[in-house]
């Protein structure tokens, strides 16, 4: 018996035949498959499109078959091929050639024969299968017909592209010189615009059933399920009981629907609607059967033995397992199945029904597996990712695929229907330095360290434990980063709603220290409340360069409440606060003026370090140290261990510093020499050194002047490099206080001046001594005198 069923593009034909085929046990045949089959082979083989003969010529050489996979060309399976935009644009321009459609025709009809089928095509109805029982006419206007087509995904054009190829692809189908689209004599026309799918299929089964009543053919009992899918109608009041299986005399080899109508303690027996009923062992049903329940089952034989019809439930479980597993595969929806075992590469999956997959090792799990992990007996659902049945069967499975579909739905469900404050329940799943990770059905959230307690929390394995089911309320949720935050210690009150009442700023309490860092030391007042005692706060004297030179984790210590912030939960402590400060007192211990000895526990260029007591230094200076001597380097004075005596000379309370010094130990000679020499005093000294600009003079006190070259010698009397020449480092000379300045620290000297005033004392000397016998030039006097 054929169903015909026609219609133009998108008006969901090939989707009706093929629910109704499957409602009706009929076979489903699609015409258009076998066009698009040719028309991909001609792409696929490289044949010319526009060449009628070679086009032609591989459609008569095609061999079709149809099997339990899809359609089959030339034993390739081709049913993912044919669905694409390149054999969209060209199936119409090779499918209205003449002898092509008389093939195709040929082959549709040898394929129908004998079968029960349910045919889609264009011209199905009026050339195909013309004395069809059923012909159904599907329509849709343009519009509704082109978002079908664009929303099956199966084509990369755009929404507008689409409608204007199936515009084309109708005027073409109209205008074909043979099978051109048009209504057949007698067909149902529906327009499926407003209709749904369900209410199409219930109308085209509605045709057939009231054909099969009219006809008288056999109609096998209908299952319950089957009952809900068709609406009662005056043509199905008395069909409702009847399930259209076939319409001719049951065949061997058939499935068949039956009903129980005994059961015995070895057999099941079923009424198939035929002259006998058949005997089904009871070990072929996973639980027994209830009488009046519906099994499909296989028609092995008509007549045994004894009369009686052979059938068989397993054959027809196997038969719709299959068909259960390839609607899998083409819908891509999950299939249940138990891992087995590892095998080489990775697992061996039962489906059921002796049915046996392959499932990769990257694909049993969402995370990457060890090789050394055991999935074996965890039973799961799997996407097919490959089933071939010809030969030797061959399924390859994806769990991975189906875990991660999964979690998405659970996950986003859990954004949509969980808020901030429910309790959730999850497994502890795995530790990390900030907290516990935790399953909450496939996907995590965070129990953060802090959130596990409102007091402090040093390790997370103290809180939960790894694998332990626990309540915990949620806190903070971000779906876009798929963020979920938990927490234990919100069960609880938070203990700073009470701060106020009972803490003060200035009062002192013990706490126990919890935590260091470089900063300072964190210390618990009660459970919940945890301030810092920076470091900056530990004590009045000491450089702290850590807080565990003052404490260490788990002292109990006093502390004062130096400032705290309730909405920020935070606590500025201090330690230090709770003792006197030295500092206040210093100058009491250590006045201005005081002497005493120390050794250098420090230094720098510039600077010697000594600790005056304990937490409490002075700084030497290194102008501090001599009177006279400059000192580049402190480390050319002292090293550190040397002991120096030195005298404080000023406190600093604010800044909390001590200057000392070394050379105020005795009087400064500056201010000695400036008391003895006046300016314009005669003052013996030693050259140093001797430079371009003059000499170097050391007087007492070890002060060191200058002569200046201008101050040297009277350029009338004697050249000035004349005079340098004569003199050495080392030798004595005798100069006169031109400048002494005790705060400048400086001493300008004149030869020249005390020359002159030589001259002058021997001038008047000389006329004064009237008995002197020999005279003399005055330079041999002066030289003379000042040699001496």
């Amino acid at each position: 018996m054929e169903i015909a069923i026609d219609g133009p593009a998108g008006a969901g034909k090939s989707t009706v035949a093929k629910i109704v085929a499957e409602k009706t046990g009929f076979f489903y045949l699609n015409s258009g498959s076998f066009y698009r089959a040719v028309t991909w082979a001609v792409l696929d083989r490289g044949i010319e499109p526009e060449d009628p003969e070679q086009v032609v010529k591989l459609a008569e050489n095609a061999v079709f078959t149809m099997e339990t996979d899809g359609l089959h060309l030339d034993g390739q399976r081709v049913e993912d091929l044919i669905r694409s935009d390149a054999v969209d644009r060209r199936v119409s321009r090779l499918s209205a050639i003449p002898r092509v459609r008389e093939i195709v025709n040929e082959k549709l009809r040898a394929i129908a024969k004998g079968r029960n089928v349910v045919a889609d095509g264009r011209d199905i109805g009026t050339v195909v299968f013309p004395e069809a029982a059923v012909k159904v006419y599907l329509d849709a206007d343009v519009k509704t017909r082109a978002q079908r087509r664009f929303h099956q995904g199966v084509s990369g054009l755009s929404l507008e592209e689409v409608r204007k190829s199936i515009e084309e692809r109708d005027l073409q189908d109209k205008e074909k010189p043979v099978g051109s689209l048009k209504k057949a004599h007698g067909a149902l026309y529906i327009d499926t615009s407003g209709l749904t799918i369900e209410q199409v299929c219930e109308r085209v089964v509605g045709a057939i059933l009231k054909k099969a009543h009219e006809s008288g053919r056999h109609t096998p009992v209908m299952s319950t399920e089957d009952k809900k899918n068709l609406t009662p109608g005056p043509e199905n009041n008395q069909l409702q009981e009847q399930y259209v299986q076939s319409f001719q005399p049951i065949e061997e080899g058939q499935m068949i629907p039956g009903r129980v109508v005994e059961i015995s303690s070895d057999y099941v027996y079923v009424d198939v609607g035929y002259k006998s009923e058949g005997k089904i062992p009871t070990n072929e049903f996973e639980k027994p059967p209830a009488i009046g329940e519906s099994v499909y089952v296989i028609l092995i034989r008509k007549e045994g033995k004894e009369g009686q019809v052979i059938v068989s439930k397993r054959k027809a479980d196997e038969k719709i397992f299959w068909k259960d597993l390839r609607k899998a595969f083409d819908e891509h929806a999950p299939v249940e199945g138990t891992i087995l075992r590892r095998i080489k590469g990775g697992f061996e999956v039962d489906l059921g029904n002796e049915i046996h997959a392959f499932l990769p090792q990257s694909k049993v799990d969402v995370k990457r597996a060890p090789e050394s992990a055991d999935f074996a007996g965890v039973h799961s659902s799997f996407y097919i990712d490959r089933l071939y049945a010809k030969g030797k069967t061959n399924i390859v499975v994806d769990r991975r695929q189906w875990m991660e579909e999964d979690i998405k739905k659970r996950r986003d469900a859990f954004f949509q229907n969980v808020k901030i404050g429910d309790v959730v329940e999850g497994i502890v799943k795995s530790f990390t330095s900030f907290g516990a990770f935790v399953d909450l059905g496939g996907f995590d959230g965070l129990l953060h360290i802090n959130d596990m307690s409102w007091g402090h929390v040093t390790r997370p394995k103290d809180f939960v434990k790894l694998g332990e089911s626990i309540h915990l309320k949620v806190i903070r949720l971000e779906p876009e980063e798929s963020r979920i935050n938990l927490s234990l210690k919100h069960f609880t009150e938070d203990p700073w709603n009470h701060f106020e009442e009972k803490y003060h700023i200035g009062d002192v309490v013990k706490g126990r220290v919890t935590k260091l860092t470089d900063f300072g030391a964190f210390i618990e007042i009660e459970e919940g409340i945890e301030g810092l005692a920076h470091i900056s706060e530990l004590s009045w004297v000491k450089k702290v360069k850590h807080p565990r030179e003052i404490v260490k984790p788990g002292d109990v210590v006093e502390t004062k409440i130096l400032n705290y912030d309730i909405q920020q939960g935070k606590l500025s402590l201090g330690l230090k606060q709770v003792l006197p400060n030295p500092w206040d007192e210093i100058d009491q211990h250590f006045p201005v003026g005081m002497r005493m000895k120390r050794t250098v526990k420090n230094l720098s260029p510039s600077a010697l370090f000594f600790e005056v007591e304990e937490g409490i230094d002075g700084i030497l200076h290194v102008d501090d140290i001599s009177w006279t001597k400059k000192y580049r380097n402190a480390a050319s004075f002292a090293k550190p261990g040397d002991e120096i005596e030195f005298m404080i000379l000023a406190i600093d309370r604010e800044k909390q510093k001590i200057q000392l010094g070394v050379k105020q130990l005795s009087e400064d000679p500056w201010e000695s020499l400036a008391r003895a020499y006046p300016r314009g005093s005669i003052i013996d000294g030693e050259i140093t050194s001797i430079t371009e600009f003059g000499f170097f003079v050391k007087v007492q006190g070890g002060i060191e002047g200058l002569i200046h070259k201008s101050n040297m010698v009277d350029p009338a009397v004697e050249a000035v490099e004349t005079l340098i020449a004569r003199y050495k480092a080392g030798d004595p000379i005798k100069s006169v206080v031109v400048e002494v300045s005790p705060s400048k620290q400086k001493l300008s000297l004149s030869l020249r001046d005390f020359v002159k005033r030589q001259q002058k004392e021997e001038i008047e000397k000389y006329i004064q001594d009237d008995s002197r016998e020999e005279k003399v030039s005055v330079a041999d006097l002066i030289k003379e005198k000042m040699k001496s």
